[in-house]
Order: C-alpha cells, then structure tokens, then sequence
C-alpha cells in the first residue's frame, strides 16, 4: 500500500513538472496522459491493499458509541455494515462532532489487541486517502483534494469514536502508527488535510447549532475555525512523524528514512499557517495589544524553525531550503507592511531591505538568480535561464513575490520588478493552462485566466503576503493552490 501511494505522488509530479500535452477527450474536452492513468491505478492498487489488510486481522470500529445496553462486537468479530473502501465514505456526519479535536501527541502505554488492530485499520485508510489528497494537489484538481481531506478528517472522527469502543482513540492510533511502515504516509495524510483546512475549511466545523447560527456571515469566525483545524492536523503530522523518526521497529526502517522531511515540511506548513494567522489579525484590526502582536513573533520563529529542519535534512543548498528562506522573508514583508500601516514592527525600508537578500538567497537555490526569460517547457530552456521543470512553479511564485518587493523599494528598481513579475506570470500561465481546476475559474474569465489569481496578487504588491490562496509544499516541490 505505501508503495502504491507513493508511486501514485510520484506519477501526479511528474505529469505536473513534464506539463504533458495530449490530445483532449472530446466529450470532457481534457486530455487524459498516461502518467495520470497510472496514478489511478496506483491509487486503486493501494486502496485493494488497505482493505485486504484490513480483511485479514483487523477489528473495524464502524460505528457512534452504543448506548446502554446495547451489546457490543468484542474479540476481532467485524461489523456487519457495507464495505465502503478504504475510507472514501465518512463514518459519521461533520455535524455529530468537532474534527478540530485531535489530541496532539501520543502517551507511551501499551496497546491491546483490538485497540492495535484498529489503529491499523484507521492508519491504512488515512494513508490510502493522502495518496489521493497529495495527488489531486499536485495535479491542480482542488475539488478531488478537498473531498480527500474531508475524508482524511473524517477517519479522524472515527479514531476517537474508537476511543468510546475501547479503541484507544489518538493514543493508540499514534502508537500504533509510530512502528507501522506506513507511519510516513500517515503524516504526510495529516498534512495535506491541514493544507486544505487553511484554504478551504476541511474538517473544521462548528460544534454545534448555536456556534454556526453565530458565526452565520461572519468571515472572521470562520477563518478561525480554519487556522485552529488547520493547525491541529499540523499538530498531529508532527507528532507521527516525529514518532516514525525515532522508531526502531524494523517494519518502519523505510518509513523513518522520509520522516525527518516530513518533519521539515511540517515545520514549513506551521510558519505559513502562522503567518496567515498573524496577517488576518492585523486585518481585523486586532493587533493593538502586545499579545495581538504575538501571531507575528511567533511566524517568525516557525519560519526560522522551517529554515532549520529543512538544512537538518542533509543538503543546506537544496531547494527545500529555499522554499523555507523564501518563508522567511514572507514574515519580513508582512513586518514591513505593519510597519508601513503604523502599527509597528521592523521599519518600511529595513523589512523590504531584509526580504530583498533573503528572496536572493532562495531564487539562488532555485537556479533562477537572474529574471529567466524562457519557460520550463521552451526549447531554449537553459538558455533562458528557466528553473527546472520540477521547481517552476515554486520559483515562479518566488519570482512574484521578489517582484512585489523590487517594487516597493522605489522607481529606480521598477524595471527588474517588470522583469522578475513578467517571467512569473509566464511560467505560471504556463502551466495553469495545462493543468487546471474548475473551481479555479472566474466568473467572466477565459481560460487563460483560470489559477492566475494567486500569481498575480502575489506579483502585485507587497500587501498580499500572508493571502494568497497558496501553501508550498516541500513533500511536492510545489504551491498547493486552493
């Protein structure tokens, strides 16, 4: 199964970093490469392997607590209900329970059988549907990725059903995943549903009736229901990874070998998140206090955690690193912006000065120090001074955001501004106009507008930091785009 799930991710990059042209299906009007094809069936193959392990010994807790009296399935004996897949149909209703209650880490106590058996049945499914979720991602299909972290968010709900069936709940699904060779393909599940709680609001949902009728309109309310759900399933990828790592189970040899990236990943997603976080409270004009100012302080921290966590994976040169000192410079901007409203913080002139050197110091990773004038796909790539076809998309938002502050440090940079955003809205286009989401398109525009909309509020100004409806991803090389 994990073989399947990681052979699935791999096929959905390259078809992305390729930007394969085919000829389109003319009913559906899109083309359909065989890259794709594969994904699917890798997808399909690790979904019969779920299941067949689940088949074999696993005891499936299917079901809401009991009431009183009501008898209850012991000893491996399996709920008669309909088989679904490996997680593709949730157990219970978004509106039963709060998804934003993942405890964050486990405790170390053994596990019983069932308990074992369960986290087992829970761990596959959640893997199974990260494959999906990573792989929509990476292919630009939001919808199918959304629905897959609904799902993943979901088998979360049924973790801590578990706990009312003698299960355990997130202790012993953490435990369980730590020596399991899955354990990496779980946290990675984790992180791709935070992803997608911070653009789109998966798994958070009001608790109960009156909290919903309250926040009913209230955009605010809701962005915090977002980042808290966000953050938890952040929480918990950390805390599987971090578990994977220092595991010495043979079975999860493999596994341990990707958590240390997944770690770095994970410390990448949290500075991003926090940042969003601080942004949004500087915009509701709740950052007078000194403890309003914090959500800041502490994006700068994440991102110089992220810087770390990614150089502790091996190569301080790697483009990994580049995304998290690109990171870094992100949280200078929005210093310099709060600066520039009056609200404190590092000076107008020092933070754009300061994101200045460090979006250098990441294109330099990217390969992209001067503004490329081809595209990954021309003929004359190298010529032209075109990041890798792997790193185009990642370098291109990097080239938006480099121009954003050319522009504001004054007139006399604004032709390397123009120069640095025309060669990201190219590469971008680029690709977007192969690899598209329906969602993605505005409502008056033509297809060569659909996905540009982070790009280029990202080249626009410097204001838009920190609201992009955009998260890299180290594990893809690449900016989910929701």
């Amino acid at each position: 199964m994990t073989a399947h799930v990681a052979a699935a991710v791999a096929a959905a990059r390259c078809h992305r970093a390729n930007a394969t042209r085919v000829a389109p299906d003319p009913e559906t009007g899109r083309a359909t490469p065989w890259d794709v094809l594969a994904l699917e069936d890798h997808l399909e193959d690790a979904a019969g392997a779920a299941l067949a392990a689940e088949d074999e010994d696993v005891f499936v807790f299917s079901s809401p607590p009991k009431e009183d009296g009501e008898e209850k399935k012991r000893g491996g004996e399996k709920e008669e209900t309909e088989e679904t897949g490996p997680g593709l149909e949730p157990s219970a209703t978004v509106d039963e329970r709060d998804a934003t209650s993942l405890p964050p880490r486990p405790r170390d106590k053994p596990l019983s059988g069932d308990a074992r058996a369960a986290a087992l049945a829970f761990s596959l499914r959640i893997a199974t549907l990260g494959g999906r979720c990573a792989s929509a991602s990476a292919l630009n299909d939001a919808d199918a990725a959304f629905d897959a972290a609904c799902d993943i968010f979901s088998q979360l709900e049924r973790v801590e059903w578990a706990r009312h069936e003698g299960g355990g709940g997130w202790d012993a699904f953490a435990r369980g995943v730590a020596d399991a060779p899955h354990g990496a393909a779980v946290a990675s599940a984790l992180k791709f549903a935070g992803h997608w709680a911070a653009l789109r609001g998966a798994g958070a949902v009001a608790s109960d009736a009156a909290a919903r009728d309250a926040e009913d309109g209230d955009a605010n309310a809701a962005a915090k229901r977002h980042c808290r759900a966000a953050m938890r399933a952040y929480d918990g990828a950390e805390a599987v990874a971090k578990a994977v790592a220092s595991s010495s189970a043979p079975e999860a040899a493999a596994a341990a070998l990707a958590a240390d990236e997944l770690i770095a990943d994970v410390a990448l997603s949290k500075a991003q998140l926090m940042l969003r976080m601080a942004v949004d409270a500087f915009e509701r004009g709740d950052s007078d206090s000194p403890e309003e100012k914090a959500p800041l302080a502490d994006a700068e921290a994440a991102a110089a955690a992220a810087v770390t966590a990614a150089e502790a994976t091996g190569d301080p040169g790697h483009p990994r690193v580049g995304i998290a000192v690109a990171c870094s410079a992100d949280v200078y901007v929005a210093k310099a912006v709060l600066a520039a409203k009056g609200k404190g913080g590092v000076g107008d002139g020092a933070g754009v000065l300061f994101a200045d050197g460090l979006y250098r110091n990441a294109l330099q990773r990217f390969g992209t120090t001067k503004p490329p004038t081809a595209v990954a796909s021309d003929p004359d790539a190298a010529a032209g001074g075109a990041a890798p076809a792997h790193l185009r998309l990642v370098a291109a938002l990097a080239h938006a955001k480099y121009a954003a502050v050319l522009r504001a440090s004054g007139a006399n940079r604004a032709g390397e501004a123009d120069a640095w955003s025309s060669a990201a809205l190219k590469e971008w286009d680029d690709d977007f106009s192969q690899t598209l989401s329906e969602d993605m398109v505005p409502p008056d525009g033509d297809e060569s507008e659909r996905g540009s909309a982070a790009i280029r509020a990202a080249a626009g100004n410097i204001g838009s930091v920190g609201k992009t409806r955009a998260i890299l991803d180290g594990q893809l090389m690449m900016p989910v785009v929701g």
